[in-house]
């Protein structure tokens, strides 16, 4: 699980890969990036989970090259329950080599607010589709 503080934007940090074909990733040196190697056009997909609250917005955004934001998506929990929040944004972006993206999350419930961790729930992924 991540800490998310409340009201700040947090990037997320991965340090396993389930494949990775085109050295993308590094579980040492940068590990919040997924970085092209080729040109082309990219497919990349970010996934969360926010632990049980139904107080305030969540937001999930992917930014390229440190700098611009290229998708973003939030919203409030259901109102009136108490749940695990699970939010996805993706995006089609043509990428240069060596451009890069990484996976960044806010949430304003009033305090600390943890990102769940696990394969299942905890998600950054990139695949050159063109």
């Amino acid at each position: 699980n991540i800490s998310i503080t409340n009201n700040t934007i947090t990037f997320i940090t991965f340090d396993s890969e389930n494949y990775d074909t085109d050295t993308i990733h590094s579980t040492v040196t940068n590990t919040g990036r997924l970085t092209a190697t080729t040109a082309g056009k990219y497919l990349i997909i970010g996934m969360v989970r926010f632990a049980d609250s139904t107080v305030g917005d969540r937001q999930l955004s992917i930014r390229l090259n440190g700098v611009t934001t290229i998708a973003v998506w939030g919203g409030p929990p259901t109102a009136g329950t108490t749940v695990q929040f699970t939010t996805l944004v993706m995006t089609e972006w043509n990428m240069a080599a060596t451009d890069y993206v990484e996976l960044s999350v806010l949430q304003n419930s009033g305090g600390a607010l943890n990102v769940m961790g696990g394969q299942e729930i905890l998600a950054f992924m990139m695949r050159k589709v063109g």
